[in-house]
């Protein structure tokens, strides 16, 4: 209930915030994800570590007042983590449809470049699982995992114009927050992954 009220009131802050009139930019990007797992409690014998997953997808920044901006990242991103027990390590593979919705804060700088951080939650939808063997044969899991992912990203990145185009890097650490295991009566699992975005885009409005 505490992580619902903060994520309630930081969108209740978005809209007080909004302007009637702003700048919108909108474009693509690829996401690199260092994708791992917290388990707890963790199985006896077994260590935890991460893989290497891509994504893309979109992006949408919306200028708000006071250096503030909304910006909504829409994708398609790889998570999970690798397990290990004995000699044998199992990779386990989940496909989302996420949709990252960050408060957005721009520093002052030159006209050469952009600083900013963000902060917000983060939406995903499971659209596959499946646990790949060492072997390279994999097995579905999507009934052991929930359909809904629930997440809160922090990070930030830069802008740097390019004619009339803006090209950006983005770093952000997101943080699961619901518990995607099925299995009732085993350990909590949630989703965790160090996030590297590069990407550009293009300003539309005034």
């Amino acid at each position: 209930m505490r992580t619902k009220g903060i994520l309630l009131a930081m969108a209740l802050m978005v809209f007080i915030m909004v302007p009637l009139t702003a700048q919108l930019t909108v474009g693509g990007f690829i996401d690199f994800n260092i994708a791992g797992i917290s388990v707890n409690p963790g199985g006896d014998n077994e260590d935890y570590s991460s893989f290497f997953g891509v994504g893309v997808g979109g992006i949408v920044t919306y200028t708000l007042m006071n250096g503030f901006a909304l910006q909504a990242e829409p994708m398609i991103l790889q998570k999970g983590g690798k397990v290990s027990e004995f000699d044998e390590t199992l990779t386990l593979k989940i496909l989302y449809f996420e949709i990252p919705v960050f408060l957005r804060y721009n520093f002052a700088a030159s006209e050469s470049y952009l600083p900013y951080l963000i902060l917000g939650p983060n939406l995903g939808f499971r659209t596959s699982a499946k646990v790949v063997f060492p072997d390279g044969s994999s097995s579905d899991a999507s009934d052991d995992f929930s359909v809904i992912d629930l997440g809160l990203g922090l990070g930030g990145g830069v802008e740097v114009p390019l004619g009339s185009l803006f090209v950006f890097g983005e770093t952000r650490y997101v943080f699961g927050l619901n518990d995607i295991n099925m299995e009732s009566g085993e350990s909590t699992v949630k989703n965790r992954g160090l996030q590297i975005l590069f990407g550009v885009k293009v300003p539309i409005g005034d």
